[in-house]
């Protein structure tokens, strides 16, 4: 091979390394930002001005007024069978004495079972309205020790409301609904603060 061809192998490589690793990435990203910045940024969650997380990784929500997503996978994963329905019927108990009167059979099995990345904040319709009750009782107590009167019945209806609203598809035809459980605990958040159960400035 003599030196021009070599010159011009280099010269197409450079070319093509450019393009892919610097002009490729740049304008996807401007275009990204443009078209669907929220996304492009991660889907943060903003309160009052301040990213809090991302709608896209389930956080601990932990309280009793709050949605519940799917149980994570930081624990030690049991490969077995035995132990992976173990593990499975330890989630239904765990999920029937959070949520007093819900059927085994109302049960996904979506809500009792890792999701493949264990930070999903997906879960399947059924399994955010069999939440509703605990969430309207607990909603109930706690503007109650605030001196606020909320109604169980109307905290149902506003709850089942906004489940309603914020339910997305898989697929367009033959998917399965869900709701993001962050979307609702962040609605459930600003509507506390709404009512003066929560102050307005204490996630600021």
């Amino acid at each position: 091979m003599n030196s021009r061809k070599i010159v011009k192998a280099f010269a197409f490589a450079f070319v093509f390394l450019f393009i892919l690793g610097f002009v490729y990435p740049t304008v996807m990203s401007e275009i990204t930002q443009n078209v669907i910045p929220f996304q492009s940024e991660g889907s943060p969650v903003k309160i009052n001005g301040t990213i809090y997380g991302s709608y896209l990784i389930a956080d601990a929500f932990n309280a009793s007024y709050f949605f519940h997503p799917r149980p994570d996978n930081n624990n030690t994963y049991a490969i077995d069978s035995n132990g992976t329905l173990n593990q499975t019927m330890k989630y239904i108990h765990q999920f029937q004495a959070e949520n007093p009167g819900v059927n085994i059979s109302q049960i996904p099995y979506a809500m009792v079972a890792y999701s493949a990345s264990g930070v999903d904040p997906n879960i399947p319709i059924l399994g955010a309205y069999d939440q509703v009750s605990r969430i309207a009782h607990s909603l109930q107590n706690v503007s109650a020790a605030k001196n606020v009167s909320l109604s169980y019945t109307a905290l149902m209806g506003l709850l089942d409301d906004r489940i309603s609203q914020l339910e997305q598809v898989n697929f367009p035809i033959f998917g399965s609904y869900y709701v993001n459980t962050v979307s609702l605990n962040v609605w459930i958040i600003e509507y506390m603060q709404s009512e003066g159960i929560l102050p307005a400035g204490l996630l600021s």
